[in-house]
């Protein structure tokens, strides 16, 4: 839902078509940061306030947004709801609670729309203009740098690694990698500040990759050395795509790693886990708990338990970022039914039907009869590339794969859709669909409806 103001209204008579214009961005800056969450029932009133973002109450299921603005001699409040988005029914229309990360970034989107449109800020309708493209990395940014005790201004790291992503070296994309461990406080000599300074000569560009070397930075931004990764071994759910494991996991006990892959995209990674991502000029955090929690209740069937859905649905999600990050683009389906099968999948696409080719069916043999939990990350996001969808039973089983889709229910398609969008419409009457495009993005489709698009 996105904030109105009447053509007459004082509030817009005093932002101004600009100040309008930044405000709705800024807002939206919300549901673009945290892709995951909905945010409405905006109010304005003449009122005072500061700019925060509160918990409504004990269960911490939806946070009270409110943004205070001072224009022209008056107090302005903005105020609405954000919550996390909800399966259409059972379990999954369950609200869930929202992480102390989701609420931090809410507030700071507040208080810096607040900060720019408020009377210390001299921006005009030119420089408004100028902010809008950087605001949701200012707000990542700040809230990276209070949640690592960093000292340094890590937008002006990720301002270098975009432009980083701009230049070649003997005709190839740049790759980079860092990892930045707070805990150290050594302080950069004169002209030798990290990633700045060094950015500035062709050599230090091109040394690292974020896939076998990173370089290690202070909590001040100072270089502490360059180093080989792989020295640590993977644990835990490994939420983030299988080429930068390593990175991932000497980004655990309070350090961060920053990431530039060939392809232009940022990544940052906390925790573990692939925490921010930067693609296709949108900021972007990942809740992978609660992304996997909400597939996972949307996918939830009798007769089946749900430990092992869980196990199901976490590992197919882990499919669709390692194909993402390829950007191979690729169509995975859980049924709800296994006898479903022949009503989405055209005659002689699937696993051990008598009219497949001989050798598909040798092929069969090679991979099946296998589930999802035991097949390794890197086959079976090599299936997912193949044409066509990688199907599976709501236990794991695989079921097809490479395999053109014919659903009989198609479900409200507008004929704009591509192909695979198609698809995947009309086979998530049949129970769940995930789309990944061949731009990256991840789109998951219940009931014939969109749920989710990160």
């Amino acid at each position: 839902m996105t904030i109105s103001l009447r053509a007459n209204s004082r509030l817009r008579q005093s932002l101004g078509d600009a100040g309008v214009e930044f405000l709705q961005h800024g807002l939206g800056g919300l549901t673009r940061i945290l892709p995951h969450t909905e945010a409405s029932d905006w109010k304005i009133e003449q009122k005072n306030c500061s700019s925060v973002a509160n918990f409504a109450d004990a269960n911490k299921r939806q946070l009270r947004l409110d943004l205070g603005l001072w224009l022209d001699h008056t107090s302005w409040k903005v105020s609405g709801k954000l919550e996390r988005r909800r399966a259409p029914s059972g379990v999954g229309a369950i609200p869930r609670t929202i992480s102390a990360r989701e609420r931090d970034i809410a507030a700071r989107v507040l208080t810096a729309l607040s900060r720019t449109l408020g009377p210390a800020s001299s921006d005009t309708s030119s420089s408004l203009s100028a902010l809008r493209p950087s605001f949701d990395e200012r707000v990542v940014a700040e809230h990276l740098a209070a949640y690592h005790h960093l000292s340094f201004d890590l937008s002006e790291w990720l301002a270098a690694l975009r432009r980083l992503a701009e230049q070649t070296y003997e005709n190839k994309a740049l790759a980079f990698g860092c990892v930045i461990n707070p805990a150290k406080r050594s302080r950069p000599g004169q002209g030798a500040r990290f990633p700045q300074d060094f950015l500035e000569r062709k050599k230090y560009r091109a040394l690292s990759d974020a896939y076998r070397t990173a370089y290690l930075v202070s909590g001040h931004g100072a270089l502490l050395g360059f180093f080989e990764l792989g020295r640590t071994k993977a644990t835990g759910p490994r939420y983030y795509p299988e080429w930068c494991e390593d990175l991932a996991t000497e980004a655990k006990d309070g350090k961060i790693a920053l990431a530039l892959t060939r392809q232009g995209d940022i990544l940052v990674l906390d925790e573990g886990y692939l925490t921010f991502t930067y693609r296709f000029g949108r900021w972007q955090y990942w809740n992978h708990t609660h992304l996997v929690d909400l597939i996972r209740n949307a996918a939830r069937v009798q007769k089946v338990p749900p430990t092992l859905v869980s196990v199901v649905v976490r590992d197919v999600y882990r499919a669709a970022l390692d194909v993402s990050f390829r950007r191979s683009g690729g169509l995975f389906v859980l049924l709800r039914r296994r006898k479903s099968l022949h009503e989405i999948v055209r005659l002689g696409e699937a696993v051990g039907d008598t009219r497949r080719d001989v050798l598909d069916a040798a092929f069969d043999h090679s991979v099946t009869p296998v589930k999802v939990q035991s097949l390794p990350r890197s086959v079976l996001a090599e299936l997912a590339s193949l044409d066509g969808a990688v199907v599976f039973g709501n236990k794991g089983d695989l079921l097809a794969y490479g395999a053109i889709l014919e659903p009989k229910k198609k479900g409200r398609i507008t004929g704009t859709e591509g192909s695979r969008s198609k698809a995947a419409i009309g086979s998530s009457n049949y129970g769940l669909s995930i789309k990944v495009s061949s731009d990256g993005d991840i789109t998951v489709y219940v009931q014939g409806k969109e749920l989710l698009a990160v």
